[in-house]
């Protein structure tokens, strides 16, 4: 299913592959947000996904359970890049929208216990068409 999220649509999670240098995919199950077109997470700037998509922006979605386990067979190819602190703010919001307390809290408790936590927002467009 190419050029689109539309497969994403209604979804809570989403298992997001990443690529080491080797080629080799790492899942991971994200939170995101689908606004005009394009697709949010956040994550630590530190997580080895994070540092996986510096390296190779090409990432794999499948619609998701919380642990990650597929509820469709398709997937969507996307590419993805770190977003500047300067661009945040919709990210922001459309990921408060979706989970509303549960990322409030998240953040809440994030903050309390690593206060010198630092996130990054990943924005993801698809590929093909």
């Amino acid at each position: 299913m190419g050029g689109s999220f539309d497969l994403l649509e209604g979804h809570r999670y989403v298992r997001m592959i990443t690529y080491r240098k080797s080629g080799e995919g790492v899942p991971t199950t994200v939170w995101f947000a689908l606004v005009d077109g394009r697709a949010y997470v956040f994550t630590g700037a530190q997580t080895g996904k994070a540092k996986r998509i510096r390296n190779n922006p090409r990432v794999r979605l499948t619609p998701s359970n919380f642990r990650g386990k597929p509820r469709v067979q398709r997937s969507v190819e996307a590419e993805a890049r770190l977003m500047g602190k300067d661009e945040e703010d919709l990210a922001d919001r459309a990921i408060d929208e979706k989970y509303g307390w549960q990322y409030r809290l998240y953040n809440y408790v994030l903050g309390r216990i690593a206060p010198q936590h630092e996130h990054v927002f990943l924005e993801l467009r698809p590929v093909g068409g």
